[in-house]
């Protein structure tokens, strides 16, 4: 039955169905991810300081993406993937569901770039030790781990400007701004900040995803 809409226009209801699947996907991104590198790093740890890893001082340099070239290389290599695409269907998600779906696209945008610089990161790494030239593959991956970073902290700052003007994400704004600063700082510092970066990254899914969800059960539908 047609309804009569004040002023001739429209109204678009929200996509409910996409905002609760982006959240559930911005719960299980960052899950899979941690499980999977924990449980990798654990069965492969001998392996990973075979191939130079320095756990305490220099833990960038062979982990996470060390783990694919290990015996269950395979696993890592889909977690980026799976990881990646989860993250990329939570970022659209967001943007509909985020502040009723106005506000500026650049921090989703940026969002859904980052998620698919991880999903790129499936591109197996180079050996850090090694004599042969560096493969296109192992390229692609350093340029997806540059791109993740660089669009992802960016993304930090946009969505803290657009959380900012809605009252029921104002809280999560500014904890999405001391995220970002964070995040910044541990890159820059050395040793096992490292660990904290992923840390603080991971974390800020998971209660931005949890936001998500809650406000979307919550709200009536229309």
């Amino acid at each position: 039955m047609p309804t009569a809409v004040a002023g001739g226009n429209k109204r678009t209801p929200r996509p409910r169905q996409i905002v609760r699947a982006a959240a559930v996907a911005g719960m299980a991104g960052p899950a899979l991810f941690a499980a999977v590198l924990l449980a990798l790093t654990a069965l492969q740890y001998d392996f990973l300081l075979g191939i130079g890893w320095r756990p305490l001082r220099h833990p960038a340099g062979a982990w996470p993406s060390g783990l694919a070239l290990g015996p269950y290389g395979w696993a890592q290599s889909a977690s980026f993937v799976v990881s990646g695409l989860l993250l990329m269907l939570f970022a659209a998600g967001f943007h509909l569901g985020a502040t009723d779906g106005r506000g500026s696209r650049f921090g989703p945008a940026l969002l859904f770039t980052a998620g698919a610089a991880i999903a790129l990161m499936g591109f197996e790494t180079d050996p850090i030790r090694r004599t042969a030239p560096r493969t296109p593959h192992g390229l692609v991956h350093d340029l997806a781990f540059a791109l993740f970073v660089l669009t992802l902290l960016l993304a930090f700052f946009f969505l803290w400007r657009r959380l900012s003007e809605d009252p029921l994400w104002r809280g999560h704004a500014r904890y999405t701004l001391v995220t970002g600063l964070l995040a910044a700082l541990f890159l820059l510092l050395p040793g096992v900040a490292y660990y904290l970066f992923l840390a603080v990254v991971l974390i800020w899914f998971e209660v931005m995803a949890l936001r998500l969800w809650h406000l979307c059960a919550s709200s009536p539908r229309r």
